[in-house]
């Protein structure tokens, strides 16, 4: 009489303070919100018996302080895995790679390799930095040349763009009763009737694709982090606007209220937007890279490169929809909704 074979119990994960408090091991906190969904992300330079078979190096430690900040985690956790399915190929080396899943009190924390580089956003708030067209223009091209590279290695099936009446639905579910989202649904109808009638092939999204999750070394773009707000299969517009609105709107950050903002004639500090306003209406040389950019990121979709503004409106409209900031959020639904229905006054190169 042969015994039955035992069942493999799964090994329980690692808790996250055998890892952080371990011997030999040093790290820094370098990131803590207070938002409903806030981390406390660590960069940690591990023992080298804490990973063995890999190469020494600094880890990323992501903690969850909420329900909904795990929730993230895991959204993130299974983004890294489609990542690594994907072959990115030579951008296979500028996402993290995902180690391992620990246990913080219950929730689930995630280490990750550790990529070199430093923010966009620290050189972006150098002095004098976004007063000049040479280092915005630099910006511009870093994140739009990895934008393309990335779409163009996952991207799939060309498909109707929805994405527009998407964002108006999520709208609605989000601000019900907000006394200016009719006003900002009538922008998002004018938006889909442009691009709903185009197709574009879906590809991997970050989701968050803004100037802080972008690793800068050497004038390269070393990384992309922060992937939990990522989709396998999405609309490839959603991070191309999200880095030209994000990168406008604190343009008037180092500004006293009121006041003009150095170098960008027509900008000044005035409530909230004034900054993604001028980028998109106004006259001057950032307005014009603003626009470049969303243009040639549409043609190399192959998109109509007049749908610029028709994308902008709705990648502003999917800010207020997915904010996890209610102010943050209704301040964009309450932007989007001031806007004019189409850039007033400018044509498109080509366009007659």
């Amino acid at each position: 009489m042969t015994e039955a074979p035992r069942s493999i119990q799964p090994r329980p994960p690692r808790s996250v303070h055998e890892v952080l408090f371990a011997p030999d091991t040093r790290g820094i906190l370098i990131a803590a919100s207070r938002d409903p969904d806030a981390k406390l992300t660590f960069i940690v330079t591990p023992a080298p018996s804490a990973y063995p078979g890999r190469p020494t190096g600094a880890i990323a430690v992501k903690i969850p302080a909420t329900a909904a900040a795990a929730a993230a985690i895991r959204h993130e956790t299974q983004m890294l895995s489609d990542l690594r399915a994907a072959g990115l190929g030579s951008l296979a080396g500028m996402v993290p790679q995902y180690l391992e899943t620990l246990d913080s009190d219950g929730l689930p924390a995630l280490v990750s390799t550790a990529l070199r580089g430093r923010p966009m956003s620290v050189t972006y708030h150098h002095w004098l930095h976004t007063a000049r067209r040479r280092s915005v223009a630099v910006d511009f091209a870093l994140a739009g040349g990895w934008l393309r590279r990335f779409q163009r290695a996952t991207a799939g099936e060309a498909s109707r763009i929805r994405w527009a009446e998407e964002v108006s639905d999520q709208l609605r579910d989000r601000w019900p009763a907000h006394q200016r989202l009719e006003a900002a649904l009538l922008r998002l109808t004018s938006a889909d009737h442009l691009l709903g009638a185009e197709r574009v092939c879906r590809s991997m999204v970050h989701g968050d694709y803004w100037f802080g999750n972008l690793l800068v070394h050497d004038d390269v773009i070393t990384g992309v982090v922060d992937w939990e707000c990522g989709a396998r299969s999405g609309w490839p517009l959603r991070d191309l606007v999200r880095f030209a609105v994000s990168y406008c709107l604190y343009l008037d950050r180092h500004t006293r209220p009121g006041r003009r903002v150095l170098r960008h004639r027509g900008l000044r500090r005035t409530g909230f937007g004034a900054g993604i306003s001028y980028g998109l209406l106004g006259d001057g040389w950032l307005p014009e890279l603003v626009r470049s950019y969303l243009r040639d990121g549409l043609a190399a979709l192959g998109l109509p490169t007049e749908l610029w503004y028709a994308a902008a409106l709705t990648g502003l409209g999917e800010v207020a929809a997915l904010a996890n900031d209610d102010d943050f959020g209704s301040s964009h639904l309450e932007l989007l909704a001031g806007l004019p229905l189409s850039a007033p006054g400018r044509q498109e190169p080509g366009v007659s």
